[in-house]
């Protein structure tokens, strides 16, 4: 008599072979190998997209002041923080920026500790400054996009930034922005770093040399009201290429500390340059009373003018420039781009910024850089909370002191 066979019914294998596929197709889909050295099995998270406020409100620098009881000299005037003098340096700090510290510190046993330890213990940790650059691209396209090394470069000085406004962006192909962003965000979500938005302006300038204004921002550390997003009216064609206009604040504090900014991206035309320069002024003047009332204006882009000629046009002595008398282009001859706006109004701005030298940073050549673009990206830090940085500290530690020494069970209102 001859054995039973030891293979398994048919149904059987079918029904294990079932179960392995079904529970690889799990593990893949819900979770991530990673290590070599110790392999760590962990779950996958989806991105989350911040909701936009609603409503959607903004305040102003000087209505901040007097919720934070601005310091006022003997005359009762406002006392100004030192004046913002910029010392440009032309490298920025490279590599993984530091994690944001987060509302919520595990709570510390403060009893019987003075004054000054019990601020250290009750502070809430400090919102990291808000990186705001501008940067000409120098006639990007398809084929840039196309270049391994032009992308790799583009996305590395992006990725710096939590907001960069971008000129000289090729429009007669309506899905290169689009594809920009794609190809940042999905070199990001590999690596963990920043996922990007962005606000584009139609197309504008000749039609066979169109380009498009864009602004690309972090969502989680910026966010914009779209419905306040417009290209400047120009009939009379003064200016070649039209400003892109957007109103942005801070993603991180509250909206009611949150700061609230416009952003003008500005493309001047080299051969109209002395014309369209002497525009700005009126250009900065009638974003400011476009009916928003909102007073802090950053004014950027490729203004073909250094800082010598262009603040005097705009509007004189109370605006900055976060470059100041330093080149802007890879070969260092230039001074083309900037960031300026109103140092009395804008008291967010915190005195730091510059020249971004991605040669530098990355080791490149001229060759190797100019595949992406023979100008230098230029920047400037802000705090993202309303008002001068000084008086929102100044009050944070009056307030807690307080309330530190209000007698126990007792509450500061």
């Amino acid at each position: 008599m001859s054995d039973a066979p030891e293979k398994g019914h048919p149904i059987q294998m079918a029904l294990i072979v079932v179960l392995l596929i079904g529970g690889g197709w799990y593990f893949f889909k819900h979770y991530n190998i990673s290590g070599l050295d110790g392999v760590a099995i962990k779950p996958k998270a989806d991105f989350a997209w911040e909701k936009l406020d609603d409503p959607f409100t903004f305040t102003s620098s000087t209505d901040a002041r007097d919720s934070l009881n601005w310091p006022v000299d003997e005359s009762g005037n406002p006392i100004e923080a030192d004046p913002v003098i910029y010392s440009p340096s032309d490298l920025l700090r490279s590599g993984p920026s530091t994690k944001e510290s987060l509302w919520g510190t595990p709570a510390r046993d403060t009893q019987g500790a003075s004054p000054a330890e019990q601020i250290s213990a009750k502070r809430p940790p400090q919102y990291q400054n808000l990186r705001i650059a501008s940067w000409a691209l120098d006639g990007f396209g398809p084929t840039k996009l196309a270049s391994n090394i032009c992308r790799k470069n583009l996305i590395r000085v992006v990725r710096q930034f939590d907001m960069i406004a971008l000129q000289q962006v090729s429009s007669i192909h309506q899905d290169l922005v689009p594809r920009m962003v794609d190809a940042i965000n999905e070199n990001s979500l590999g690596s963990g770093g920043p996922v990007f938005d962005y606000v584009l302006g139609g197309p504008t300038g000749p039609t066979h040399r169109g380009e498009q204004m864009v602004i690309l921002f972090r969502p989680d550390r910026i966010r914009v009201d779209r419905t306040q997003t417009y290209t400047v009216a120009d009939p009379d064609q003064q200016m070649l290429y039209d400003p892109l206009v957007a109103w942005f604040r801070a993603a991180q504090p509250s909206a009611a500390r949150a700061w609230t900014f416009t952003v003008a991206n500005v493309r001047i035309d080299l051969g109209r340059a002395p014309s369209e320069v002497a525009l700005l002024g009126q250009l900065f003047d009638s974003i400011r009373d476009d009916g928003r009332g909102e007073d802090d204006i950053l004014m950027m882009g490729l203004f073909q003018a250094d800082d010598a000629y262009l603040l005097p046009t705009i509007a004189g002595r109370t605006v900055r420039a976060a470059v100041s008398s330093t080149p802007t282009d890879v070969f260092g001859r230039h001074q083309t781009e900037n960031i300026v706006f109103d140092f009395q109004s804008t008291a967010e701005a915190i005195g730091r910024g510059g020249v971004y030298d991605f040669l530098r940073v990355y080791n490149l050549s001229l060759s190797e850089a100019q595949t992406v673009s023979s100008y230098l990206p230029v920047y400037a830090e802000f705090s993202p909370l309303e008002g001068s940085p000084i008086a929102n500290q100044a009050t944070l530690d009056q307030a807690v002191v307080q309330q530190a020494s209000l007698p126990s069970g007792k509450t500061l209102r």
